[in-house]
């Protein structure tokens, strides 16, 4: 339990957006703001002078500048950055998902600018982002970075590249009718990494459910779409999932999968704390087709489906888990090892090279 309030450096171009962002943080006795920059280099200064928990950071800037920005902060001094956005939604998620690509670990829509109360639906989730972000572990990444920095000493060198593992082949006992997949913290970035090398003539459907911000699901899914040849949509009441594409949970509706093999929506009470809840999508499969399916769980704060991932692996699922090293948190994929609920423990990318043998017909 941290015993002193979450220290925020807020980070932004433009000194009016930062004075008001201060402003959103000042009335939660759980966040102290320890100061702000106008740029990268400034702000990783000040994060190593006043030793800062998170950054806070504007999206005022070009969408270009943001993500340098991002790349520089966590090659220099890497912190979890959590990105605010203001405006239209379309703007918001063209910047959201590169900058989690980038590094930053969550983006969210910043409060109306007509009140600074700590008031509405937005506020509440910007100031409980902040404090539990902050706990996040981020590491440092080596990057070709936009803006200059020093040579590095040899000290500072990345490591030596090793090898890629090989593809890890499953032999299934039956054939494999769907993917299930749960997300939470890092979720995007891992989807966009498992999703991307599967080709268009994936023979079974994906049922996604992202634990992500309200209002930014249609990004993410046209981000997914954009990024591979499987087309990912936000299901809709009634679909009947088909091959080769991705269906992703819509805000604030739990998914199942019904069994007529078509997809059902509630918006009852939120399980595990959430709403979409992946404990609901893999509880609907486990109870329809647990043996002709493949659930995973990527990384995530919780423990959100992992009990339900045992009861799938138990039912003849071939179930696997994010491995800690590429995790953004290990929390929900880290449960689900625990309790034995992962037939294999893979990164991302082992993912996708063993899903095509996998899920072959």
């Amino acid at each position: 339990m941290r015993g002193r309030p979450v220290r925020v450096l807020v980070l932004d171009a433009a000194a009016a957006r930062r004075a008001r962002l201060e402003r959103l943080l000042e009335a939660d006795p759980a966040l102290q703001v320890i100061g702000s920059a106008s740029s990268a280099p400034q702000a990783v200064e000040l994060a190593q002078r006043k030793q800062a928990d998170v950054i806070l950071m504007g999206l005022s800037s070009t969408a270009t500048q943001a993500v340098g920005w991002v790349q520089h902060i966590m090659h220099e001094r890497a912190l979890p950055i959590v990105g605010v956005g203001t405006g239209r939604a379309e703007s918001i998620h063209q910047q959201a998902f590169p900058l989690m690509d980038a590094g930053a670990i969550a983006v969210v829509r910043e409060p109306d600018a007509a009140s600074d109360a700590v008031s509405g639906g937005e506020h509440v989730a910007l100031l409980q982002t902040l404090r539990l972000m902050a706990e996040v572990k981020v590491v440092r990444r080596w990057t070709r970075l936009p803006l200059p920095t020093p040579t590095p000493t040899p000290m500072q060198s990345p490591p030596a590249a090793r090898p890629a593992r090989a593809p890890v082949i499953i032999q299934t006992r039956r054939p494999v009718e769907l993917v299930a997949i749960g997300a939470s913290t890092g979720g995007p970035v891992a989807l966009k990494e498992l999703l991307g090398p599967l080709p268009a003539s994936f023979p079974v459907p994906i049922l996604i459910v992202q634990h992500i911000a309200g209002g930014f699901v249609e990004g993410l899914a046209s981000w997914l779409s954009a990024s591979s040849s499987v087309r990912t949509e936000v299901a809709r009441q009634g679909t009947r999932p088909e091959p080769g594409r991705a269906y992703i949970a819509p805000d604030g509706q739990h998914m199942r999968l019904g069994a007529g093999g078509r997809l059902e929506f509630d918006g009852g009470g939120p399980v595990n704390g959430h709403r979409p809840s992946v404990s609901c999508l893999f509880e609907s499969i486990a109870a329809t087709c647990a043996p002709r399916a493949i659930a995973i769980l990527l990384t995530g704060m919780g423990t959100d489906g992992a009990a339900e991932l045992k009861r799938l692996k138990d039912g003849g699922a071939v179930t696997i888990a994010q491995d800690r090293g590429s995790s953004v948190i290990h929390g929900m994929p880290g449960e689900a090892i625990r309790c034995g609920a992962a037939t294999y423990v893979m990164s991302p990318k082992e993912i996708a090279a063993a899903l095509p043998a996998l899920a072959a017909k």
